[in-house]
């Protein structure tokens, strides 16, 4: 039987990238369902019009029996805010009847959990969201050495950068002062950085994808310590 351990619902853009990462790397007896909503790209006022969906998303969740649904964005759950997520979070559990959970949501749990501060950000987003993202991780008590967007070249355009091009452009980013190094978006294919980066960065890695998953088996109680995911999946 699948999902003897967990069921966990997911509410992402239109991309397979979540579920792909998930179902690889996610522990024995843990299941994954999804649901998608329109992504009109990342800008500020495309990020609204995805969030809006989330209610009638969630909705779907309500029938069977799920540990978590999670908002699979990390722009789209913290966009209007502080406090955004835990908004998201609330809208999601009225209508499924469930407990939830956002992107954001989880890497600021990452966070806490490493015991760190002080990143360095890097995104594919314009400076508008990018913007958005530094103001509500800071006002959630982080500092923000920098941020940087990269793979965005205008509106309507949003791009999916190869792992080589990730890593390249993470390789030339200033870490001086940072303690750890995000890599925000749920587009983007991260997990296989994850420990690559760390080795390199000679810092703790934490990216959407794999915060998410840290975060729903936790919220799941499943404590599984997952090797090649880096210093987070130790504790």
């Amino acid at each position: 039987m699948y999902g003897w351990r967990a069921k966990i619902g997911l509410i992402t853009p239109m991309s397979e990238n979540a579920e792909h990462a998930f179902h690889i790397y996610a522990p024995e007896g843990v299941s994954f369902a999804s649901m998608k909503i329109q992504f009109p790209g990342p800008t500020p006022e495309g990020l609204a019009i995805l969030t809006d969906q989330l209610e009638e998303a969630a909705k779907m969740y309500a029938k069977k029996r799920h540990d978590v649904v999670l908002f699979g964005c990390t722009s789209g759950s913290c966009i209007k805010g502080y406090g955004f997520d835990k908004e998201c979070i609330q809208r999601i559990e009225r209508a499924s009847g469930w407990p939830g959970l956002t992107t954001s949501t989880a890497v600021l749990e990452a966070f806490q959990a490493l015991g760190l501060s002080k990143t360095v950000v890097m995104t594919p987003y314009p400076d508008e969201t990018n913007e958005a993202e530094k103001k509500f991780l800071e006002d959630n008590g982080l500092e923000v050495t920098s941020i940087t967007g990269v793979g965005f070249n205008k509106v309507g355009e949003f791009s999916h950068p190869s792992k080589y091009f990730l890593y390249r452009k993470a390789k030339q980013l200033k870490t001086e002062g940072a303690e750890v190094f995000f890599l925000s978006c749920m587009g983007l294919a991260t997990m296989e950085l994850v420990e690559i980066l760390e080795e390199d960065l000679g810092m703790p890695v934490i990216t959407s994808h794999q915060a998410n998953l840290w975060a729903c088996l936790r919220h799941s109680r499943v404590n599984d310590k997952l090797p090649g995911l880096g210093k987070l999946f130790t504790i």
